[in-house]
């Protein structure tokens, strides 16, 4: 396996209508194939536009990924048996879904059903984990998926302050809780984490940071506006820190 590689995290605007999101997501992949990037992740509810859509969107996404040769983290609804998931997909480099993560934790959304479970996936870069937004408060499911091996955690979001837990300055203030939350899951499971929100002016009360954190700092962050970040992940950095860590 590979002791670095590249990740990139896009803060995307998805106030727009489908066919324009998609274009912008294309877009992004293009730009993170020209960076040399390795896994690009794109926020909570990216593509999620209904059942039917997702036969249309899914594939596209697919075939992004092996025109541009990525390994992708994307999210939409996905419908399984009788329950609608909040689901992450985990996209390989040649278009193939090699993993998927439902977000347990489903607080405020809606009619869907919650995971069980946090999984490790296997990449060739190194094994990963996925949490979906509000997953990332429960600090014992990103260390267990570190305990199994995850080097990095993915955690796709769309999240929302509330009006009542700041008298002011309500988007300044969420984002030093998302900095602590970053900050804190990497340094206490020993991970790289990647917080990737997004931009949506339907929704006023969205705090749109993103960041690459390592243990002892964050390394990228952009927030308030769309883009996309970027960071190299040194796995020999990591195994070091782990070492003087744990011993």
């Amino acid at each position: 396996m590979a002791k670095n590689f590249k990740v990139a995290a896009v803060q995307l605007d998805l106030n727009k209508k489908i066919r324009l999101i998609l274009n912008d997501i294309k877009e992004y992949m293009q730009s993170a194939k020209r960076k040399n990037i390795d896994i690009i992740c794109f926020p909570e509810g990216s593509i999620f536009r209904g059942p039917k859509k997702n036969k249309e969107i899914i594939p596209k996404i697919k075939e992004y990924c092996k025109k541009y040769k990525l390994w992708c983290i994307i999210s939409t609804h996905l419908r399984e048996k009788k329950y609608s998931y909040n689901t992450a997909l985990l996209i390989n480099d040649k278009g193939v879904i090699s993993g998927k993560h439902r977000k347990v934790h489903t607080l405020g959304d809606g009619p869907v059903a919650p995971g069980s479970k946090f999984d490790i996936h296997t990449t060739k870069f190194c094994r990963i984990g996925i949490a979906i937004c509000w997953d990332i408060s429960n600090p014992k499911a990103i260390y267990s998926m570190a305990k199994k091996g995850a080097k990095i955690i993915f955690c796709p979001m769309y999240w929302c302050y509330d009006e009542w837990a700041h008298k002011k300055n309500h988007r300044k203030f969420e984002k030093r809780i998302l900095e602590s939350l970053l900050l804190a899951r990497a340094y206490e499971s020993l991970v790289y984490i990647v917080f990737c929100n997004s931009i949506d002016k339907s929704e006023q009360r969205l705090t749109s940071y993103t960041a690459i954190a390592e243990p002892h700092k964050i390394i990228k962050e952009i927030f308030n506006k769309e883009g996309m970040i970027t960071a190299e992940i040194d796995l020999n950095y990591l195994s070091e820190i782990r070492k003087k860590t744990l011993t």
